[in-house]
């Protein structure tokens, strides 16, 4: 015993001394087509915005804020212990002006995550960044990478826009169907520029390229548009699946897909754009082999988009299912509210006048979604992986997961395993929606939080 417990302090020893992946949390200026803003950024001390990890180095991130107010980080889709999750007052305390703090945990997960504030509407001043985890061990799949980092960008404070939203009101006749545009947004970006100046990849013709794309946008979901390129879906969430094709996708508010692109043998410029919810706006950029001429790609798509829907949710595969396990507990999650009122509840009530859900270590939670409002909700469990199960009734072994949207007037059915206690957020990422109440947490039964949050 006192060996193992000599090994163990060892090795405790050695990964404190190792060398930790250093960000920051800091105030920058952005050039948004011409006018500068102030925004929050995530960066690397050279500036490089989010971080690439290998998996079997495990998280090993220390993490300093910079900015003047108190802010949080959350890593958004690890599985990771309760209190490394970043939610500000609830698994940790806030990070204060100048303080630091050493995030350290294996890694079980390789795919397209991301990073994001937790606290407050922090998040729509563009405090997100991308977060990558690799396995080596596994099979090459393309001969490059390229991140899409896709975010909504407003000129107004985040707090004018949630009191504009309050204090709007809706005739009586409009509120039976969708309002698919909340946020007048003055610009969509990817890797924080906009298509008058959009990021130009240089490429190899006859190359194979993964795209990860992130949904880093505060309330927006989008069409993701290939032009001429065939595209594979081979992950969602982080999660490998089973191939898909297309050239049209969708991707709600916090989710990730990853799309395997070929690029022909004869080269050429590809625009790779995504599309706005219930607008004729779009973003992204350009594809190009050495030597083509550019496109120029105009701000304003041709037709206005119309809402997402779950027909690629239904289409969608695990390639690792969760494992066939009877369902030891079955959950209803009744999402409410509309716009006139602006409040936005689960099982009618509203954060922090909340219910926690309660599980227990080992079980098979079934949870069905009914959502009584005309609006979609991007619906994300912080801490675990859940599988698509139903939409609208309809079984089907769909996708692993860690946000989901559940579109208007609709049921769906995800399942997970409790194997990660503790208190876990589990909410709308609609940022308006998630501060106007659309908040609760799944507890474990007999956790006991620690005394000190951090």
């Amino acid at each position: 015993m006192a060996a193992r417990l000599f090994l163990v302090f060892l090795c405790l020893a050695l990964c404190s001394a190792l060398q930790a992946t250093e960000l920051s949390i800091i105030e920058k200026k952005l050039d948004i087509d011409g006018t500068t803003a102030t925004v929050f950024a995530i960066v690397q001390p050279d500036g490089t915005p989010g971080i690439r990890i290998e998996k079997g180095k495990g998280f090993d991130v220390e993490l300093e804020n910079k900015l003047n107010v108190p802010t949080s980080v959350h890593w958004h889709g690890l599985i990771l212990p309760n209190n490394q999750d970043g939610v500000a007052f609830i698994t940790q305390f806030a990070l204060y002006p100048g303080q630091a703090y050493r995030y350290q945990f294996p890694l079980t997960q390789a795919g397209t995550f991301w990073m994001h504030s937790h606290l407050g509407l922090q998040e729509q001043k563009l405090l997100s960044a991308p977060l990558i985890l690799v396995d080596p061990s596994e099979p090459k799949v393309a001969d490059e990478e390229v991140v899409l980092f896709l975010a909504d960008f407003s000129f107004q404070s985040p707090d004018v826009i949630f009191e504009k939203l309050r204090c709007r009101r809706e005739p009586p006749m409009k509120m039976d169907v969708p309002d698919l545009v909340e946020v007048d947004y003055a610009a969509y970006l990817t890797n924080w520029r906009t298509l008058k100046s959009p990021e130009i990849v240089k490429v190899t013709p006859g190359d194979k390229i993964r795209l990860r794309v992130i949904n880093g946008a505060s309330a927006t979901n989008f069409f993701i548009h290939l032009g001429q390129l065939k595209g594979e879906v081979i992950a969602i969430d982080g999660n490998r699946t089973k191939p898909l094709l297309g050239s049209d996708f969708e991707l709600a508010d916090a989710q990730r897909i990853d799309i395997l692109v070929d690029i022909p043998e004869t080269g050429g410029a590809f625009p790779i754009l995504a599309q706005a919810e219930g607008t004729d706006r779009q973003t992204g950029l350009i594809l190009a082999t050495q030597g083509s001429a550019l496109p120029s790609v105009s701000e304003k798509a041709t037709n206005k988009a119309g809402a997402l829907t779950n027909a690629q949710e239904g289409k969608l595969e695990a390639l690792n299912p969760l494992p066939p396990k009877q369902v030891d507990r079955q959950l209803t999650v009744e999402l409410g509210g509309d716009m006139e009122t602006y409040a936005w509840t689960i099982n009618g009530q509203a954060w922090p006048e909340s219910t926690p859900l309660i599980v227990k270590k080992g079980e098979r939670v079934e949870v069905i979604f009914k959502n009584r409002s005309t609006m979609s909700h991007p619906m994300h469990l912080h801490g675990h992986v859940f599988q698509v199960k139903a939409i609208d009734g309809n079984r089907f072994e769909g996708a692993l997961r860690d946000t989901v949207l559940v579109t208007p007037n609709s049921t769906l059915t995800i399942q997970f395993d409790a194997n990660n206690p503790g208190v876990w957020p589990f909410h709308c990422h609609i940022l308006y929606h998630m501060e106007a109440g659309m908040f609760t947490v799944i507890r474990y039964a007999d956790f006991q939080q620690p005394l000190s949050l951090q």
